[in-house]
Parts: C-alpha cells; sequence; structure tokens
C-alpha cells in the first residue's frame, strides 16, 4: 500500500501557456504542492489553430496532494482545452534517479 504522506511527481499537460499558468495559479491557491518544472514544446503535427503549443507542468508534494492536484489541474484546464488535449499522470514515490533529474525535492 502507497503511503499517502510520501513523495509523488505529478505532470499535466495542457494546450497553451497561458492555460498552463492559469492551472499552476489555481493549484497554488487550494493545494501545498511544488511547481518545479514547465516544460514548452511546439508538435510538428500539431493543428496550429487548435494546438499552438503545449505546456507539461511538473509538479511534487506528497500523493495525496498530487493526486488532488491533479484532479483540480484537469477541471480548470478543461475550461480552455477538449478532455483528449488533456495528458496527467502520478508517479508515486519516483525512483531517486527522477527525484537527481529534478533537482527540486
Amino acid at each position: 500500500m502507497m503511503n499517502s504522506k510520501g513523495r509523488a511527481l505529478g505532470m499535466l499537460e495542457v494546450c497553451g501557456y497561458s492555460t498552463a499558468l492559469i492551472v499552476i495559479n489555481e493549484i497554488y491557491h487550494h493545494m501545498d504542492i511544488k511547481v518545479v518544472a514547465i516544460n514548452i514544446n511546439k508538435p510538428a503535427v500539431a493543428i496550429l489553430e487548435k494546438i499552438p503549443l503545449q505546456a507539461q507542468v511538473k509538479f511534487i508534494g506528497t500523493l495525496d496532494q498530487v493526486n488532488a492536484a491533479l484532479e483540480l489541474g484537469y477541471k480548470v484546464a478543461l475550461k480552455y482545452n477538449e478532455p483528449e488535449d488533456i495528458i496527467s499522470d502520478c508517479i508515486p514515490n519516483p525512483h531517486e534517479g527522477i527525484e537527481k533529474m529534478i533537482k527540486a525535492w
């Protein structure tokens, strides 16, 4: 069984940098998590009118907080994106190699 107090890495990918900032703002108002990275990607095969760029927000916290932040972030992103354009995932108790890559733990 996973420890709700254990560390977790959350990743939420949305369309648009503005959407990512709105999601981060909302999460920070309600959750005790730390954003550790925002990665921007312009997909080569994207329909630019629909997906000008993708933004992936990576954040850390306890497993419970990260899962709650992913749920809230998804709901906020739905105001600006279609469901198929939002990707979210949680890595509970990530391997120490992942932690070293993030350098924020």
